[in-house]
C-alpha cells in the first residue's frame, strides 16, 4: 500500500463541490462588511497578534515563492485572447495524445506491459553501458530512471482511461510493481554510497573522540552536523527517512487531489467564523449553524473555550488544513507545510512548524573581518521549551489526532505519530525519525554547554530505546493484520535487508523465492527476476555477496526468464555473469534447448547468431553446442534393441528433432569431431532400433569433407597424420555406418531391379513360343509377333545387364561390412581404458544383429543370381578365424545361413560343377 495524503484520504468533496456550496457565499458578504467598516473592523486584537507573529516568518520563508501572492501586489496576466489560443493549442495536442493513447488502450490484452518488456533490453544496455566498478552508482541511477519512465507512462494510460475498465487492473498491478522497483534501486544508491565511503573513514571512533574537538561557542547546527558525518547509523536512518519522504512525495505529487488545497481569496482564517462575529455584534440574525461559536478569534481559543466550537464549514478546513500539512511534513515538504499555513490565514501554525529547528548563531564564531557586522541566528534557542510543551499538548485529548500528530512528528513522541501511519512506510518513517530525534536530543544535552538549565523532557521520551533491528521486529509483531501483511510483501522485504544491510540474508531469502510457487502473475513476476538478478550483480562488484551459488541460482532463474519471455538476445551476457565455467555451459544450453523446444524448426541463421552471441562474452560456444546436442538427442542409457534385422522402424517427429539438433554443431569447423562423436552415437540408437531411414537421414546431415576437414585441423595443430584416439575411433565407427547403409541401399537396389524390374512377356509371344495357332495368323501379325519378341529379348538383355552390375555392387558392398578392415565392422581398432562403456556394449549388439543379416543377404544375392560357387566362398569367410564372424552369429542364424549354403552346394553339385 503506498502514502495516502490524508486530504485524500479525508475528502468527500471535491473543488467544484466545495465552491458551489450555498455557505460559500458568505466570503463575498465577509469583503463588504470589509468595505463598509473600513480598517477598524478588521484590525482587532487577534487579527494584529497574528500578523505580528507571521511578519518575519512571511519574510524568510515565502519571500520569492512563485505560489504565494500577498495582498495588494499587483499580478501581471495574459490578455484574454492570449490565453484563448493558449488553452485552444494546449486542449487539441492533449486531445490528439489522449487518442492515441485510448487506441492504445483498446487493442493491446494488456494495456502498458509490452511497452514495459523493454526494460529487459534497457537494463542489459546499463549493465553492459556502466561496467567500471567506479560506474556502478551511475548504472544504479539509470536502473531507477528507466524505471521512472515506465511509471510515468503507465500512470498517464491509467489516468487518461475510463474509470472501472476491465483492461486497466493488471496495469494497474505494473504500475505498482515499478514503482516499488523504482524506489528500491533509489534506496540502494542512497544507502550503499554513504556505505561505501563510510568503509574508507574511521567511522566507529568513539563518541568521546567525535566531541573531543568541541568548544563552547559550537552551535546545535554545527554539534548535529557533525554527529551525522561520525556515526553512520543516523545518518544512514536519515537516508531511508528521506527515502521515505521522497516516495511519499512522488505518490503525493500524483494524485489528482494534490492541488486541492483551496482555502478562500483572501488570507484570513476561520473566516466564517469571523464572519459570524462581525454579523452577531452588527445584530444580524443568524442560523443554527452559527450558534454557539468561540467568541474570541486567538488560535487558543478553540481550546480555551471548550464549550464553543469553530464554525462547521471552519471546522472542515481546519481538518483539511491539518491533513495537508501533515501529508506535506510527511512528505519531507517542511516550508510547502508553512507555505500553506500561511495561505490558509494561519500563520501561527507556520510559526509553530519552526519551534523544532536547532539554533545556530554565526556571530558566536571568532570573526577576523574588518567591519564586524553581525549575521542573523537561525533556529530555536529555547528548542527544549518548544519541546517539552510541544510534547504536553501531544498527550492532551482536547487536540484533534491530526493536530497532536503535527507536533509528535516535530518533538519525538511515537505513540502520538502512529494513529496517523496506516501503512507500513509510514510506520517505518515515524519509528526511525523518533529514533533520530532520540539520539540527537541525548548528543544535545550531552554535549553542548548551554547557559541555561534545560527543561526536562519526560521519561517516556528517554525509554524509547529504538534501533533499526527493533523496529522491524516491532512492525512485524504488530496486531494490524494490513500492517503485517505488506511487511511480507516480497519488495518491502527487501527493503528490509537493505535497510538493515544484511546482504547475505537477502540473497538467501531471494533464492528461497525460487522454489515456491508462481504466485505472481505472468506479467508481474519477471519484472522482480529482474530485480533479484541485478541486485545480485550490484552485490558482487561492490564486493558484499558472499556466496556465488545464490547469486548464481537467481541469475539462471532470470536467464530461463528471459528465455520464456523470448528474450533469448539477452541470455548470453548474464550467463557470463556465472562465475563457472561448466555451469555457464549447462545454463546456456539450457536456454538453446529451449529455443529448440518453443520453435518447430529453428532456422540454422537463428543458431549461428545464438552462438555469435555466446562468443561475444567469452562463453566456450563448442562445449555449448556439444551439451544442447547431447541433451536434444538423449536417447536413454537403455535403448531398445530390435533383434529381428530385417524390421525397418518408421522415423517418428521426435527423431527428426533428434537429427535436426545435430546442426548446433555444424556452425564451425573446429567442431566437426564432435558432430561426428554425436552423430555416431544418434546411429546407433537408430541402427539397434532398425530405424534405418532415420540412419540415412543423420548421415545425410554430416557433410562430405568432415573426415578431410578434421584430418586437416589436427594437422595444421599438431603437424601430426595420426588422430587423437577418440576421433579415430569416431572416424571409424562412421565408415562402418556408411559402409552399412551403402550395402542395405545396394541390395535394395538390386532386390528392386531382380524381383520388380524384370520384363515381361505379352501373351502373343507366350503363344509362339508354345507352337500355338501362328500358321493361322496372316504374315503382318507374324511379323508383329517376331518384333515384339525381339524387342523383349533386348530389355531382357538389359535389364541382365542392369542386374549384374547391381548384383557385382551388391557383393562388393555387402563383403565391404563383413570383411571390414582393422578388427572387423563396428570393432576398434584400438584399445580403451574402459571397456564396457554404453558404447562399446551397443557396439557387440550391432555386430551380433547387422553382420549375421549382411551375410543372408549375401547368400541371398548369391543364390538368386545362380553363384552357387561363390556361396560357398562366403561359407568360408564365414568360418575364418581371421575374421571369426562366426562368433557374433546365434545359433538360430548360423543354422539359417548354413541351410542356404548346404542348398547352394547341392545345386553345385546338380549342375555337375566342382565345389
Amino acid at each position: 500500500m503506498e502514502f495516502q495524503s490524508p486530504i485524500i484520504s479525508g475528502s468527500d468533496l471535491s473543488v467544484t463541490d466545495r465552491l458551489n456550496l450555498p455557505s460559500r457565499r458568505m466570503k463575498l458578504s465577509l469583503e463588504k462588511s470589509s468595505n463598509m467598516m473600513g480598517a477598524v473592523s478588521l484590525a482587532s486584537p487577534n487579527r494584529h497578534t497574528m500578523s505580528l507573529m507571521s511578519d518575519d516568518l512571511s519574510r524568510t520563508i515565502f519571500e520569492g515563492d512563485p505560489t504565494f501572492t500577498r495582498i495588494g501586489l499587483a499580478v501581471q496576466r495574459k490578455t484574454l485572447d492570449e490565453t484563448r489560443v493558449d488553452l485552444t493549442l494546449n486542449n487539441m495536442s492533449r486531445k490528439k495524445h489522449n487518442e492515441e493513447l485510448m487506441s492504445i488502450l483498446l487493442e493491446e490484452e494488456v494495456p502498458g506491459v509490452e511497452n514495459v518488456l523493454e526494460l529487459f533490453e534497457s537494463f542489459l544496455q546499463t549493465f553492459q553501458s556502466y561496467g567500471a566498478e567506479h560506474q556502478v552508482f551511475n548504472q544504479c541511477a539509470e536502473y531507477e530512471s528507466k524505471c521512472g519512465e515506465q511509471v510515468t507512462a503507465l500512470h498517464k494510460l491509467i489516468q487518461m482511461a475510463p474509470q472501472g475498465h476491465k483492461k486497466l487492473a493488471q496495469a494497474q498491478e505494473l504500475e505498482q510493481e515499478l514503482r516499488f522497483e523504482r524506489d528500491t534501486w533509489r534506496l540502494v544508491a542512497s544507502l550503499y554510497q554513504d556505505r561505501l565511503n563510510s568503509e574508507l573513514q574511521d567511522s566507529e571512533m568513539e563518541s568521546e573522540e567525535i566531541w573531543s574537538g568541541l568548544d563552547d561557542a559550537t552551535s546545535e547546527d554545527d554539534l548535529v552536523r557533525q554527529l551525522y558525518d561520525k556515526n553512520a547509523i543516523i545518518r544512514q536512518a536519515q537516508l531511508v527517512v528521506d527515502w521515505l519522504e521522497q516516495r511519499a512525495a512522488d505518490v503525493y505529487h500524483d494524485s489528482h487531489y494534490s492541488q486541492a488545497e483551496f482555502y478562500g481569496d483572501a488570507v484570513t482564517g476561520w473566516e466564517n467564523t469571523l464572519h459570524s462575529l462581525i454579523s452577531k455584534k452588527r445584530g444580524i440574525s443568524t442560523d443554527n449553524a452559527e450558534q454557539n461559536l468561540v467568541t474570541q478569534m486567538d488560535p487558543d481559543a478553540p481550546n480555551r473555550e471548550q464549550s464553543r466550537r469553530l464554525h462547521p464549514l471552519d471546522k472542515e478546513d481546519e481538518m483539511r488544513l491539518l491533513r495537508s500539512v501533515f501529508a506535506r511534513l510527511r512528505c519531507g515538504q517542511m516550508d510547502e507545510a508553512q507555505q500553506l499555513c500561511f495561505r490558509a490565514g494561519q500563520p501561527f501554525r507556520a510559526a509553530i512548524l519552526e519551534g523544532w529547528k536547532l539554533f545556530h548563531d554565526p556571530n558566536m564564531k571568532s570573526r577576523t573581518d574588518v567591519a564586524n557586522t553581525k549575521e542573523s541566528p537561525s533556529g530555536n534557542p529555547y528548542r527544549d521549551i518548544w519541546k517539552t510543551m510541544s510534547w504536553k499538548e501531544c498527550e492532551n485529548v482536547q487536540l484533534s489526532v491530526e493536530e497532536r500528530s503535527i507536533l509528535a512528528l516535530l518533538c519525538g513522541h511515537l505513540k502520538a505519530l502512529l494513529p496517523a501511519c496506516p501503512s507500513w512506510e509510514d510506520q517505518l518513517w515515524a519509528h526511525l525519525r523518533a529514533m533520530i530525534d532520540h539520539c540527537v536530543e541525548k548528543e544535545l544535552r550531552r554535549c553542548v554547554n548551554y547557559k541555561r538549565q534545560l527543561q526536562v523532557l519526560p521519561d517516556e521520551y528517554w525509554n524509547q530505546q529504538l534501533t533499526v533491528e527493533s523496529i522491524f521486529s516491532t512492525l512485524a509483531a504488530s496486531r494490524e493484520k494490513t500492517l503485517v501483511a505488506e511487511g511480507r510483501d516480497q519488495y518491502r522485504i527487501i527493503q528490509r535487508y537493505l535497510i538493515m544491510d544484511d546482504v547475505d540474508g537477502l540473497l538467501e531469502e531471494m533464492s528461497s523465492w525460487l522454489s515456491k510457487g508462481d504466485s505472481w502473475s505472468v506479467h508481474l513476476r519477471p519484472h522482480m527476476l529482474r530485480l533479484m538478478a541485478h541486485l545480485s550483480l550490484f552485490f558482487r562488484r561492490i564486493g558484499r555477496g558472499s556466496s556465488d551459488d545464490l547469486i548464481g541460482s537467481i541469475l539462471e532463474a532470470y536467464v530461463l526468464q528471459l528465455v520464456n519471455l523470448g528474450r533469448t538476445d539477452l541470455a548470453a551476457v548474464y550467463v557470463a555473469q556465472l562465475p563457472l565455467p561448466e555451469d555457464q555451459i549447462r545454463l546456456y544450453a539450457q536456454c538453446l534447448v529451449m529455443v529448440e523446444d518453443q520453435q518447430e524448426s529453428c532456422e540454422d541463421t537463428e543458431r549461428q547468431r545464438l552462438l555469435y552471441l555466446a562468443h561475444q562474452v567469452g562463453l566456450d560456444v563448442n562445449a555449448i553446442a556439444k551439451q544442447v546436442v547431447i541433451t536434444l538427442c538423449n536417447q536413454g542409457d537403455n535403448i531398445q534393441h530390435t533383434s529381428d534385422a530385417s524390421l525397418q522402424v518408421a522415423t517418428s517427429a521426435e527423431d527428426e528433432r533428434r537429427i535436426r539438433s545435430l546442426s548446433w554443431l555444424l556452425m564451425d569447423p573446429s567442431m566437426r569431431s564432435q558432430l561426428l562423436i554425436q552423430a555416431n552415437t544418434l546411429m546407433r540408437g537408430y541402427l539397434l532400433r532398425r530405424q534405418i531411414e532415420a540412419v540415412k537421414l543423420t548421415f545425410k546431415l554430416i557433410p562430405p569433407d568432415t573426415l578431410k576437414i578434421l584430418s586437416e585441423l589436427w594437422e595444421s595443430r599438431t603437424g601430426l597424420t595420426d588422430l587423437p584416439t577418440e576421433v579415430a575411433a569416431a572416424t571409424r565407427e562412421y565408415l562402418s555406418i556408411q559402409a552399412y547403409i551403402d550395402a542395405l541401399d545396394a541390395f535394395q537396389e538390386w532386390f528392386t531391379r531382380f524381383h520388380h524390374s524384370k520384363p515381361k512377356k505379352t501373351e502373343a509371344s507366350v503363344q509362339q513360343q508354345r507352337g500355338g495357332a501362328s500358321a493361322q495368323l496372316s504374315f503382318t501379325e507374324n511379323l508383329l509377333k517376331e518384333q515384339h519378341l525381339k524387342q523383349h529379348q533386348v530389355e531382357m538383355l538389359r535389364w541382365q545387364a542392369a542386374v549384374d552390375s547391381l548384383t557385382e555392387t551388391a557383393i562388393d558392398k555387402l563383403y565391404n561390412v563383413l570383411l571390414f578392415p582393422d578388427g572387423g565392422w563396428m570393432g576398434d581398432s584400438v584399445q580403451f581404458e574402459d571397456e564396457d562403456t554404453p558404447r562399446q556394449q551397443q557396439q557387440q549388439l550391432l555386430r551380433q544383429s547387422c553382420i549375421p543379416h549382411a551375410a543372408l543377404l549375401l547368400c541371398n544375392v548369391l543364390t538368386s543370381t545362380h553363384r552357387h560357387s561363390q556361396c560357398l566362398e562366403l561359407a568360408n569367410v564365414v568360418a575364418s578365424e581371421q575374421q571369426s564372424l562366426y562368433k557374433v552369429c546365434s545359433a538360430e542364424q548360423l543354422a539359417q545361413l548354413t541351410k542356404q549354403l548346404r542348398q547352394a552346394y547341392v545345386k553345385l553339385l546338380d549342375l555337375g560343377e566342382s565345389p
